[in-house]
């Protein structure tokens, strides 16, 4: 089953731990439901800061609990959630245990950050801290023996680790590899030093599930998340040879750089546009078969403004966007995967979900954002954008097998 002289890549499971819950169901439910996952944090202690809202997943030590012990103690938080959507991936593709040819590839933002004092270290510190750590674990506990790599490009890594695992399929290097990407960032140090950029919101005088508002005109900034998400790839003779269901296709995969700035959008969205254009190339579609857009939609001032701008610059107003973000936060090198696991079950549900928090329309972000409630339509095919600091750009087309 070929397509355009390379083998088509089909999705089959799909796996997410959020600020919404421990799986994707929970969490797809909940972005249905335009329920905020951004709460006050309470894995330390916020007192005196200026950051003191997140994206926070509380039930993390569950993921942990799950782990055998020796596995727990040569690990870190960022692993625990990895293994988990991985394992959920998995199961929800009914992997079979014949796992020679499947591998994993796990994009990851930051990893384990440090500390500015008071650590020590020990036996295990390198193998905790480690980014590879993740696909690492991953391929040794549910024995994945293909491809095991890792790709960080800040905040568009899940989503590169995606467009790696499927070229590795397309090439015939694998039969299926689990793929996506996971960060758990909120630190005390991390909050503060996005403080200190201007990007995050750091208002006080806001409730926090309204904090993130993309596209809305008193946008303030980001607000930090964390979680993970995993799709389980397999080329489609791999899939029905062994009876998968098969959620859809893994269409295409259009990658790019600004080549301007570490940290600001190129004018207009250039680069973006540059790699939602490559992605229809790569999927032999025209923009006008694309229904709906997952927006990187980070709830700043520059990134929505361009990013709308590159949206209409390939697509005109046609298609209706979204930006998970504003129920979820930014969840780092995790984002691009939580929003393409979100772009596969709104393809499933023929549903997008909603941007919430958007009550003030900015004349400079003038697209169909489904504002504050989600809506039933016709998605037959649907891409996923995700942008990174450094002027990374990945978009993920995925569509309806008879697309």
């Amino acid at each position: 089953m070929m397509r355009g002289g390379q083998r088509r890549v089909a999705v089959t499971g799909v796996g997410m731990i959020t600020a919404l819950g421990l799986d994707a169901p929970t969490t797809f439910n909940g972005l249905v439901a335009g329920r905020s996952g951004i709460t006050p944090v309470e894995g330390f202690d916020t007192t005196g800061d200026k950051v003191t809202a997140a994206g926070e997943v509380k039930q993390g030590a569950e993921l942990a609990a799950r782990l055998p012990p020796d596995v727990r103690q040569r690990t870190e938080r960022f692993v625990h959630f990895a293994i988990a959507a991985a394992r959920e991936a998995l199961a929800d593709a009914a992997c079979p245990p014949e796992r020679e040819r499947i591998g994993v590839v796990s994009g990851v933002g930051i990893g384990v950050p440090h500390p500015s004092e008071g650590y020590t270290v020990g036996p295990t510190s390198i193998i905790k801290v480690m980014p590879n750590a993740a696909p690492a674990w991953i391929s040794i506990l549910e024995q994945l023996r293909g491809p095991s790599l890792t790709v960080t490009t800040a905040c568009a890594s899940g989503a590169h680790a995606i467009g790696v695992a499927f070229d590795q399929i397309r090439l015939g290097r694998a039969d299926g590899i689990v793929a996506g990407g996971v960060d758990t960032v909120i630190t005390r140090d991390v909050l503060r030093a996005y403080a200190w950029m201007r990007a995050l919101n750091t208002a006080r005088d806001e409730a926090p599930a309204a904090m993130s508002r993309p596209f809305d005109a008193t946008r303030r900034g980001f607000v930090l998340g964390e979680g993970a998400a995993f799709l389980m790839l397999e080329s489609f003779e791999h899939a029905r040879a062994r009876g998968a269901r098969i959620l859809c296709e893994l269409r295409g995969f259009g990658a790019s750089s600004d080549a301007h700035n570490i940290v600001a959008i190129a004018p207009d969205g250039e680069g973006m546009s540059r790699a939602m254009s490559a992605a229809l190339t790569d999927a032999g579609l025209p923009a006008s078969a694309v229904d709906y857009i997952s927006a990187h939609g980070t709830s700043t001032k520059m990134n929505d403004r361009e990013e709308t701008r590159a949206i209409q610059r390939v697509f005109g107003d046609r298609p209706l966007v979204s930006s998970q973000k504003s129920m979820l936060g930014h969840t780092m090198g995790a984002a691009g995967a939580i929003e393409a696991a979100v772009t596969v079950l709104s393809l499933v549900h023929q549903t997008a979900t909603p941007t919430i928090n958007l009550h003030t329309p900015d004349p400079e972000c003038d697209l169909d954002y489904v504002a504050n409630v989600a809506r039933r339509v016709r998605i037959g095919a649907a891409m996923s954008n995700s942008f990174g600091f450094g002027g990374h750009n990945s978009a993920l087309l995925f569509a309806h097998p008879e697309v």
